[in-house]
């Protein structure tokens, strides 16, 4: 049975690299649209969602590359498409949120360690 709290540690965690990626990402361009900004924070949600709901038998590294390309390449044509380019917006986007994927992946897998509710160990 899945539990609730690891879902809600998980979305809080997802949020929070989600304003962490936009405060950083305005440093790679100065003007970013209010759509970019709730992409932005919205696909890192989504994200530790996944993250906290699914859970895989699967090393946690896999499993958060996984989530992040299955939510973040979608992402990252969209703003491709909307006139953001290819490396300030679908490779950035990609890349920033493979790094936050892994990232929530392995907080979630040490939290599962210290409380034991799974078997795997993070490296």
């Amino acid at each position: 049975m899945q539990s609730w709290l690891r879902i809600k540690y998980a979305i809080e965690w997802g949020f929070f690299f989600g304003i962490i990626s936009w405060l950083l990402s305005t440093g790679i361009s100065s003007h970013i649209p209010t759509w970019g900004v709730w992409g932005i924070i919205l696909s890192r949600t989504v994200m530790g969602f996944l993250s906290g709901a699914f859970i895989w038998k699967m090393p946690w590294l896999l499993r958060g590359v996984l989530i992040s390309l299955a939510v973040n390449i979608p992402c990252g044509f969209v703003t491709m498409l909307l006139g953001v380019g290819l490396v300030t917006g679908f490779l950035s986007f990609v890349i920033s949120g493979l790094i936050i994927g892994v990232l929530i992946e392995w907080i979630l897998a040490r939290q599962d360690l210290k409380t034991n509710h799974f078997n795997e160990v993070p490296n």
